[in-house]
């Protein structure tokens, strides 16, 4: 890696799939990507996330985000509560950023999975293009061709994942 790279390890990122893009959705699934090292394997995680009741009656359901993602409201009753997925976060991200390409998107359903689960994250979500903009820019460029060469695949752990390899692209990138 280069000496004008300010990375802090590990790097981790995450991703939401959403009821809707409008007001009123609610997460419904989420995926971990972590990557201790430049050394390491990538560790992905991701679950579905079960509706609270208040979700059910007053969140938006939208048909078009369904054909997006492909997930089925059925199929989230096999998901994790609120509150499982809420611990299990602050137990493998805590502490620092966890960067999302999302903007007020992802923070919107951290904020409503959290506030379902009644306790805080005890991590920082941060701006996936500002990540890139501390990589010099030779290694920013290749890790934006790597990103736009495998379009998001809208499943939570795999979005996660495409993002921290295409930093690795970069970063390859910066050592050769």
């Amino acid at each position: 890696m280069s000496e004008n790279t300010k990375l802090t390890w590990p790097v981790k990122a995450i991703d939401f799939e959403a009821s809707s893009l409008e007001d009123g959705s609610y997460p419904i699934e989420v995926g971990i990507a972590v990557w201790l090292d430049e050394n390491a394997p990538v560790a992905v995680w991701s679950t579905l996330i079960r509706p609270t009741d208040d979700w059910r009656r007053f969140g938006h359901w939208s048909l078009a985000s369904r054909r997006v993602h492909g997930i089925t409201m059925s199929e989230l009753a096999d998901g994790m509560s609120a509150l499982e997925v809420a611990k299990f976060l602050n137990e493998k991200l805590g502490g620092g950023i966890v960067w999302c390409d999302g903007g007020p998107y992802d923070v919107h359903w951290q904020r409503a999975l959290f506030g379902a689960a009644s306790i805080k994250p005890n991590f920082a979500l941060g701006n996936w293009a500002g990540l890139l903009r501390t990589l010099p820019e030779r290694c920013r460029e290749r890790a934006l061709a790597a990103l736009e060469e495998a379009p998001p695949r809208h499943r939570a752990g795999a979005d996660a994942e495409q993002l921290i390899k295409a930093l690795a692209v970069g970063l390859a990138e910066a050592a050769s």
